[in-house]
């Protein structure tokens, strides 16, 4: 089912950063405890159901779908599933997910400790993107289907850069060492008295431009909330991509074995 927390389903809004123009590496990595950055991701969580809600995920299947537009026609250019299973492990967040490249068939995970990938029953190794790419995949998969309660993992760190010309409250995001991208830094606008952000930004690593997402179709399944589709637009407010999930199943049996590379 389809959720609404007061006004939930977010709409599209330029990203003011005001005073939230610290650059990724300005602070040291060293966690320190922003009170009020910290209150606002807390009332988002709690606005979802709190960690109840977040400890309910033991594992999951779904379809990541990255669908490219045009921006100027606003047509649908391509689109490449990802079909992806997670499940919290002994040995720690574990993932495999699955897709196809034209006729090339690619499988690259995580079993908590080890990271590898297969493409076309050939064994890949350090130097094959897909390899590579393969911790950094996995953990991303369980990041964003986590949202907001992986804000309050060890190893992210928030910031609260005051206000915007409108009032709007401004929460840097940054992240340590060993924790997905950690040269990236995203941004959540809060509007006073609503809980979940109205505009999420982000800059990658070695840019200056922040890049624009706003998040919508807020979805329940079994008790557990997630996004539906974060939508992402360009400098003149277009869309020019789209993440979907769905085919959502929460906490499906899994054999232990599937995360483990060949």
């Amino acid at each position: 089912m389809r959720i609404a927390i007061g006004t939930c389903t977010l709409a599209a809004a330029w990203l003011l950063l005001g005073a939230g123009s610290g650059e990724p590496g300005s602070k040291p990595r060293a966690e320190v405890r922003d009170e009020t950055a910290e209150a606002l991701v807390d009332g988002w969580i709690e606005a979802l159901g709190g960690m109840e809600t977040y400890w309910k995920l033991q594992s999951a299947r779904y379809t990541l779908t990255t669908e490219i537009y045009d921006p100027e026609s606003g047509r649908l250019r391509r689109a490449r599933p990802r079909y992806v299973t997670i499940a919290r492990l002994e040995a720690g967040e574990a993932a495999r997910i699955e897709r196809w490249e034209g006729d090339d068939f690619i499988q690259h995970g995580f079993d908590g400790v080890q990271e590898w990938a297969v493409m076309n029953g050939e064994i890949l190794g350090p130097g094959d993107k897909d390899y590579d790419e393969a911790r950094y995949v996995s953990g991303d998969v369980f990041y964003w289907i986590g949202l907001p309660f992986k804000l309050r993992d060890p190893g992210v760190f928030l910031h609260y850069d005051g206000t915007d010309d409108a009032g709007r409250h401004l929460v840097r995001v940054t992240f340590g060492d060993g924790v997905g991208d950690h040269n990236d830094t995203w941004f959540y606008v809060f509007e006073e008295g609503r809980a979940m952000p109205v505009s999420i930004g982000y800059r990658e690593e070695g840019r200056q431009n922040i890049s624009r997402t706003y998040w919508e179709d807020v979805q329940e399944v079994d008790g557990y909330v997630f996004t539906g589709r974060r939508v992402h637009i360009n400098a003149a407010g277009k869309v020019w991509k789209i993440l979907v999930t769905s085919d959502f199943v929460l906490n499906p049996e899994l054999d232990p074995a599937i995360f483990k590379g060949p």
